[in-house]
């Protein structure tokens, strides 16, 4: 684990996503506004109106000297923050999580309480952690690949009636009975893999889709991935681990292969688009790299 020290900078940016958590982001980001600056901080309150926003206003702010940007929102609107402030050591980033899954959140132990994890912004420690890399992005948690990814699509374009964790299990069932497994070919640091897949998930963090524990030994500062491989399954053996992916329990089945890796290389015939934190990233065929340690973030204190 990484050093933590004492966070320096007093002046702050904070963003918030006000559409996050059914809208109450707006209500904690303005709460955590009213605390920081009635606690001697100054800065400034941004809310984002459209995709794309928050990744604007980080830019702008990093870009006018500002060294400490909060991101109030999901693992999206994180996500967008970071691919502004990433490899940036002398850039913090503070999280309020009121997403949909704060699985970022959930690997650091910040707390979902808006009082609690406004408390870790002003009492935590800096710690460095590690990210992923596709192309010319950044991501925070996992990349996903096939029925995972199509899961997150799915949820991301049309929505659920339900909220949190359920969103994702409720459209995982509704996927399982159109979805197509692919070929993949996967090589890493553990050698090659070629075959029909239903799914690839290569994490920094354990979870996704609040606390599905795709790869449930994974550590965010180790400088590996943990991958995940299932193999082609029939329908109710996905549906059996869907169940079991909450604490893990799908790693022992014959069909799971678990590696650990630097960076990936992946091929799908036909080619499919890759998600991670939740946000389209680009397409197959494509390289997986890990950034070690290349964000600084306030998390709470050892």
């Amino acid at each position: 684990m990484s050093i933590s020290t004492q966070h320096p900078h007093r002046d702050f940016v904070l963003i918030t996503n006000p559409i996050s958590g059914k809208g109450k982001a707006a209500a904690v980001g303005r709460q955590a506004f009213q605390r920081l600056t009635t606690g001697g901080y100054t800065g400034q309150l941004e809310l984002t109106t459209q995709p794309g926003d928050a990744n604007r206003i980080a830019r702008k702010a990093v870009d006018n000297g500002s060294h400490w940007i909060i991101a109030c929102g999901g693992d999206g609107t994180i996500h967008e923050v970071v691919n502004a402030i990433a490899e940036k050591p002398d850039v913090v980033l503070g999280v309020l999580p009121c997403g949909r899954g704060n699985d970022f959140a959930e690997a650091l132990k910040i707390p979902t309480k808006p009082a609690e994890a406004i408390e870790v912004l002003l009492n935590g420690a800096t710690r460095q952690v590690d990210l992923g890399k596709v192309g010319e992005h950044y991501f925070i948690t996992i990349l996903t690949c096939g029925f995972d990814a199509e899961v997150t699509r799915r949820v991301a374009d049309e929505g659920a009636p339900f909220s949190g964790t359920a969103s994702y299990v409720y459209t995982a069932i509704r996927t399982l009975f159109s979805y197509q497994s692919i070929v993949a070919r996967l090589e890493g640091d553990f050698g090659s893999y070629e075959g029909e897949i239903l799914l690839t998930a290569t994490g920094i963090t354990s979870g996704y889709g609040g606390g599905m524990k795709i790869v449930p030994a994974a550590i965010i500062d180790d400088g590996l991935f943990d991958v995940c491989i299932i193999e082609r399954v029939p329908r109710r053996t996905v549906l059996r681990m869907l169940f079991t992916l909450f604490w893990g329990g799908h790693a022992g089945h014959r069909a799971v292969r678990m590696h650990r890796t630097k960076s990936l290389t992946i091929e799908t015939s036909p080619p499919i688009l890759l998600y991670a934190d939740g946000e389209r990233v680009c397409q197959t065929p494509a390289t997986v790299a890990i950034v070690e340690r290349g964000l600084t973030v306030i998390a709470p204190a050892e």
